[in-house]
């Protein structure tokens, strides 16, 4: 019972948030349609559903702080609180996926943009969209169950990692918050020298990356299923850092 009040608690937070995104969302994909006429068609864009992964990666980095003093007040268990949360942001993706849908499908009356689903596991991906006058986007069955799919299943992704990196930094002391924050750009220096002196075994590496998200094979359901696991671990490694976090002193 308690998991179901969580699950409407932070569907109520979310949804003024989620709503004044999507109005500049529009408010911006209609200023590009009107740039574009102005411009005798020059205006060129892809993948414009990246914003949404920004905004839910935001949320993501939002949603644990308050929402959880919120609930230890209401005797709420970090557990259900976790899995609260977790649970809640199923549909919050679905709704976004449809919605980001419904603008690219209005937005690609006027000017061309594919979505990243249609760039990497359609024919488009060996092509150069923005000189192919005559490309038009699919709306198939397939073509819009599989994007949606996709978008929901990346878009969990990105929120997940946002709350996680949020408990690790409230866990931090200043000087680890320096060292998690220097880490990824530590992690890219390495990896670029690994790359460099062990070639074959970044090879290996990305064509195990490759098989996973099945870029070649262009089978997103390979990339969902990844995805959706990725989101299962991510939870996992919250839930196990939040067992005995400690309330601070606001």
């Amino acid at each position: 019972m308690r998991l179901k009040s969580i699950v409407k608690y932070n569907l109520s937070s979310i949804k003024s948030g989620l709503a004044i995104y999507y109005l500049i969302f529009i408010a911006v994909c209609v200023s590009f349609v009107l740039l574009d006429k102005n411009t005798n068609g020059s205006i060129s864009t892809s993948g414009i559903e990246m914003a949404s992964v920004i905004f839910i990666f935001v949320v993501g980095l939002n949603f644990f702080k308050e929402n959880l003093y919120f609930m230890k007040s209401n005797n709420v268990t970090r557990k259900e609180f976790l899995y609260g949360t977790a649970i809640s942001m199923v549909p919050i993706v679905l709704i976004m996926s449809i919605i980001d849908i419904v603008i690219n499908r209005a937005y690609n009356i006027f000017i061309s943009s594919p979505t990243n689903y249609d760039m990497i596991y359609t024919s488009l991906r060996s092509e150069n969209w923005f000189l192919n006058n005559n490309w038009v986007q699919s709306n198939s069955i397939e073509t819009l169950f599989n994007t949606f799919m996709f978008q929901a299943a990346v878009y969990l992704v990105f929120f997940s990692l946002g709350f996680l990196i949020t408990i690790i930094y409230y866990k931090c002391n200043s000087l680890m918050k320096i060292v998690v924050s220097v880490l990824p750009v530590v992690s890219i220096m390495i990896l670029n020298i690994v790359g460099i002196y062990y070639t074959n075994l970044i090879n290996k590496v990305n064509n195990i990356i490759n098989i996973m998200f099945g870029w070649d094979s262009q089978n997103p359901y390979m990339a969902v299923l990844t995805c959706l696991i990725i989101y299962i671990i991510l939870i996992t490694i919250s839930r196990l850092l939040t067992k005995r976090v400690i309330i601070k002193q606001v």
